[in-house]
């Protein structure tokens, strides 16, 4: 018999599955920001609002096929609500296509600065943000807002009127 040993003949052989594709969830999300917020250069999408101006600007460093890093956001008109148009937008795309966003809380730009550190992990705690060490992240959420395309970027905050309705 040689020297293969006693049943080796008999022995089942595995069949290699072919490797699944990674996800390409970044992919999409890039393609979808690039859609809904023109690109303003250097990674950096401008969300547009609809009378013509702009709410703000974020730029990504993506990390890897399911995870993408918030490299800044700013707007030209801090305090206004602006950046909270724009980080809602980024995070109803992201929770669509299942993309974990990862931040440095850090203030940028002239001083004074408009929020401190504190103040900004604050706000970013508002959109799902948890501190991990020096990190802020923020997992995609599963439930109604995976199953529905998000809403478009340029989009305004609902306006109140303090009329009468009209009977």
């Amino acid at each position: 018999m040689g020297s293969t040993p006693l049943f080796s003949r008999f022995r089942r052989r595995r069949r290699r599955r072919p490797p699944t594709p990674p996800p390409q969830n970044v992919r999409t999300f890039l393609a979808a920001i690039a859609a809904a917020a023109p690109p303003a250069g250097l990674g950096a999408f401008g969300f547009r609002k609809p009378d013509g101006g702009t709410y703000g600007f974020v730029q990504f460093i993506p990390n890897s096929p399911t995870s993408v890093t918030i490299h800044r956001l700013w707007t030209l008109q801090p305090g206004r609500g602006n950046g909270s148009v724009v980080l809602r937008a980024v995070c109803d795309s992201a929770d669509h296509h299942g993309v974990e966003l990862t931040l440095k809380c850090t203030p940028f730009g002239r001083k004074p600065y408009p929020k401190s550190r504190a103040q900004l992990i604050e706000w970013y705690r508002r959109f799902g943000f948890v501190l991990d060490r020096k990190k802020m992240v923020r997992k995609p959420t599963a439930g109604i807002s995976a199953s529905i395309p998000p809403p478009p970027v340029a989009w305004s905050p609902p306006v109140t009127t303090d009329a009468a309705p009209v009977q």
